[in-house]
C-alpha cells in the first residue's frame, strides 16, 4: 500500500476516534479531555489542520490549565490564533464551572459597636441577697450600623453573685437575659458581659434578705439561751436579726414577755438604728423564761435571779 494511502487512513481513524471521544465527553458518558501530551502530539504532527484542531479543542476542552510557558511552547509548535482562542475559551469555561460550584461567601457584617452595645435594662436595682433582682437584667449587642447582632456568644461573670450560665447566645433582637442571683454579701453586685473585644459592666445591689435568726446580747456578751441577774439590778438586752447568709437584717415588730413577772419584769421594749432594745428588771429570786419575738423570729432565754453568780451562765450586766 502506498504511503499516502496509509497516512490518509491513519488521519481518518484518528479523526473518528477524537470525534467520538469529544461526543462522549459532551454527553457526560465519561469521555476524556485533552491532556497536555495529546495537544503537543497533535501540534507536532501533520494529522489535523489548524481549523480541525481548533474544533476538536472546542468540543473536548482540556484536562489542564496552560501556563504562560505552555502557551509559548504551543506557539512554537505551530498553534495559530484560532487554536489559542479555543484554548483560552476552555480555560474560561473551566474557571466559571469551578466558581459556580464554590460555596457562596458569607455575607459581610459590620463590626460590633462598643457605643451601641451594653446593658439596656435592670442596671442599678436592689434586691434581697440570695434572690433575683425584681426586673430582668438585659444586655444588648449591636453592630456599627445599629442593627441587632443575633446568634453571638456573650460571656458572663459576676462578683458577689451567681449567674445561671457563663455563656449565652443573643436572640433575634440581639439581646440576652442575664440570669443573676444577688449576694450572698450585702452591697454591690458587679456583672460583666463580654462579646469579642466589647466588655461592659452593670452594678446592682444586694440588700439583706428576710430575717432567719435573732441574736440577743448583754453588753458585748452573746446570750446562748441562759443568763443571770443580781437582785436589785437591771439589764438592757440588744436584739439583732440576721438573714440566711448572716447579713444584719432589720428588726421589726419587736415584742418581749416574761414567764413570771414575780421573778423578772420587762420594763421597756423599743428599737433604734442598731436594732432592738429590751430592758428587764429582777423582782425576786428564782428562774423564769424571757420570750423575744421580732421579724417573725423567736428567741427564748432562761433568766435566773440569784445573789451569787451561777456557774456557766452569763451574768448581766
Amino acid at each position: 500500500m502506498r504511503p499516502a494511502v496509509v497516512a490518509r487512513g491513519t488521519r481518518a481513524a484518528l479523526l473518528l476516534f477524537l470525534a467520538a471521544a469529544a461526543t462522549a465527553y459532551s454527553q457526560g458518558r465519561g469521555g476524556e479531555r485533552l491532556r497536555k501530551t495529546d495537544l503537543v502530539r497533535l501540534l507536532s504532527g501533520l494529522t489535523l489542520a489548524p481549523d480541525e484542531l481548533a474544533t476538536l479543542i472546542r468540543r473536548s476542552c482540556l484536562s489542564f490549565t496552560p501556563t504562560s510557558r505552555d502557551r509559548a511552547d504551543f506557539v512554537a509548535l505551530g498553534a495559530d490564533p484560532a487554536v489559542l482562542r479555543e484554548i483560552d475559551g476552555c480555560v474560561r469555561r473551566a474557571a466559571a464551572a469551578r466558581a459556580s460550584e464554590a460555596p457562596p461567601a458569607p455575607p459581610h457584617r459590620p463590626p460590633l459597636s462598643g457605643v451601641r452595645s451594653g446593658f439596656v435594662l435592670g442596671v442599678g436595682q436592689h434586691g434581697a441577697a440570695g434572690a433575683h433582682p425584681p426586673l430582668p437584667l438585659m444586655f444588648e449587642l449591636r453592630d456599627t450600623a445599629g442593627l441587632p447582632v443575633a446568634g453571638r456568644e456573650v460571656a458572663l461573670s459576676v462578683t458577689n453573685g451567681r449567674v445561671g450560665a457563663p455563656l449565652v447566645v443573643t436572640d433575634s433582637s440581639g439581646r440576652v437575659h442575664v440570669d443573676v442571683t444577688l449576694g450572698p454579701r450585702v452591697g454591690p453586685v458587679e456583672v460583666t458581659a463580654q462579646a469579642g473585644a466589647i466588655e461592659r459592666q452593670a452594678t446592682l445591689y444586694a440588700d439583706p434578705g428576710p430575717a432567719a435568726k435573732l441574736t440577743l446580747r448583754c453588753g458585748e456578751a452573746r446570750l446562748d439561751g441562759r443568763m443571770s441577774l443580781a437582785p436589785g439590778g437591771a439589764a438592757v438586752l440588744r436584739v439583732t436579726a440576721q438573714d440566711g447568709f448572716g447579713n444584719e437584717a432589720t428588726v421589726t415588730g419587736l415584742q418581749a414577755a416574761s414567764g413570771d413577772r414575780g421573778v423578772v419584769r420587762v420594763t421597756f421594749v423599743g428599737t433604734d438604728a442598731a436594732g432592738g432594745l429590751v430592758r428587764v428588771a429582777p423582782r425576786g429570786a428564782g428562774s423564769t423564761s424571757l420570750v423575744v419575738v421580732a421579724s417573725r423570729q423567736r428567741e427564748d432565754v432562761r433568766i435566773t435571779v440569784a445573789l451569787a453568780p451561777v456557774a456557766g451562765v452569763t451574768l448581766c450586766p
